[in-house]
């Protein structure tokens, strides 16, 4: 059970490290806020990275693999909703079909 709960833990921690590397990005470089932000975000990946790892074991790489997709439509998502970054109508056909081919891939 732990390994299926571990796949969306994985996607999401580094769905949230590029979130908050992004935000580094809007402070001045080598300001406090950054430097804690970017540090965040290091940290954010390595747990990341550590989950994946334990993934590799546990699964074959072509059912890992295609959640690393999963991780666009994640930072894209949040992106459009949290930050407020523009999302049309292509970008939403875009992650529906990019969902879609997820779930084609892992079934």
């Amino acid at each position: 059970m732990l390994r299926y709960v571990a796949i969306p833990v994985g996607a999401l921690l580094s769905a949230l490290a590029q979130i908050v590397l992004k935000m580094s990005s809007g402070h001045r470089m080598l300001s406090w806020p950054m430097i804690l932000l970017f540090l965040l975000s290091a940290a954010l990946y390595g747990l990341a990275m550590l989950v994946y790892l334990y993934l590799l074991r546990e699964f074959p790489i072509s059912r890992i693999y295609p959640t690393l997709t999963l991780l666009v439509i994640l930072v894209v998502t949040a992106y459009g909703f949290l930050i407020g970054e523009h999302l049309a109508i292509r970008h939403f056909a875009g992650l529906g079909l990019g969902t879609a081919a997820i779930a084609l891939l892992l079934l």
